[in-house]
């Protein structure tokens, strides 16, 4: 372990000092009765030492999105487990996810999920409130590190429906990408430019982003990047809301449930950050060793 330890602190990857996730597993099976795999990767090629953690009897907490939003039949074990976490899948270090949990614990039926699960688009669209023009709120987005190195991950809308699906399941629903409805925010010739020529080519998008701001403004109301999960199904794109709702704030995810049927119950706070999602890494593993050891 402390050679895993070493390797981080000299900016060593694991997967450069070690043959894989699941070689990674083994060597720590000697040295600990209870061990917690932590995957704060983006890819989703760490599913068998994921899965060999939980047949060691171990937990698992992720930050990484896409085992738990993959194909259902490999993702269903992750859920099944009570020893795995993920808070910081959505909403970083909000408790989004717990809150979830504890409305279907108490026997509450969840009728719909909604809520921005973009930083970079919510800033994107605030931005636009501020008649900035598209291209200029995008190139700002990514100068600052908003957005991934090529904005089109944003923009295409696959975090967020990742999020959705996440959600979707943890409600226990059998939801996948089919069941998914994405508007992606550029056109379909505009994929195959390198980033440099796509973020020259994005000027040729601000009339048309102008024009539907000023349509949502003409009624009250604002353009933000919705996920909105109901009855098995999620639609995820641009959509006017009131401009003084909490949707047109990116900091509240929505439940509506029975229980909270008239007025929907609310998650705020800042939803964003490494700092945020860290701290509900470490809340993840501090649940995991009170419920684990003795």
């Amino acid at each position: 372990m402390l050679d895993l330890i070493n390797d981080k602190k000299s900016g060593t990857g694991f997967g450069k000092a070690h043959t894989g996730p699941t070689n990674i597993v083994e060597e720590f099976i000697d040295a600990s009765k209870f061990g917690i795999v932590v995957d704060v990767t983006a890819t989703d090629e760490t599913r068998d030492a994921l899965v060999s953690a939980l047949e060691l009897g171990w937990g698992v907490v992720l930050a990484n999105k896409k085992p738990l939003a993959g194909p259902l039949d490999l993702a269903l074990p992750l859920f099944a487990s009570d020893r795995v976490r993920y808070e910081s899948t959505v909403g970083a270090g909000q408790p989004v996810i717990a809150t979830l949990q504890y409305l279907l614990d108490t026997n509450d039926s969840i009728r719909r999920v909604e809520g921005q699960l973009s930083g970079s688009l919510g800033y994107i669209c605030s931005q636009l409130d501020a008649q900035i023009k598209f291209s200029d709120a995008l190139r700002t987005a990514r100068e600052l590190g908003f957005t991934e190195p090529d904005p089109r991950e944003d923009l295409a809308g696959k975090d967020v429906m990742r999020k959705a699906i996440i959600l979707g399941r943890t409600a226990g629903l059998q939801m996948s990408e089919d069941d998914v409805s994405v508007e992606c925010l550029y056109s379909e010739d505009l994929g195959a430019l390198d980033v440099d020529h796509f973020m020259s080519a994005a000027e040729g998008m601000d009339d048309v982003f102008a024009r539907r701001v000023a349509e949502a403004a003409a009624g009250g109301y604002v353009l933000r990047y919705v996920a909105s999960i109901e009855g098995g199904k999620a639609e995820i794109g641009l959509k006017p809301v009131p401009k003084n709702s909490a949707l047109a704030n990116l900091k509240y995810v929505s439940f509506q449930t029975d229980r909270y049927d008239d007025e929907p119950l609310l998650i705020g706070g800042k939803g964003a950050g490494v700092g945020i999602t860290a701290a509900g890494v470490v809340g993840d593993m501090i649940r995991l060793c009170k419920e684990n050891l003795n």
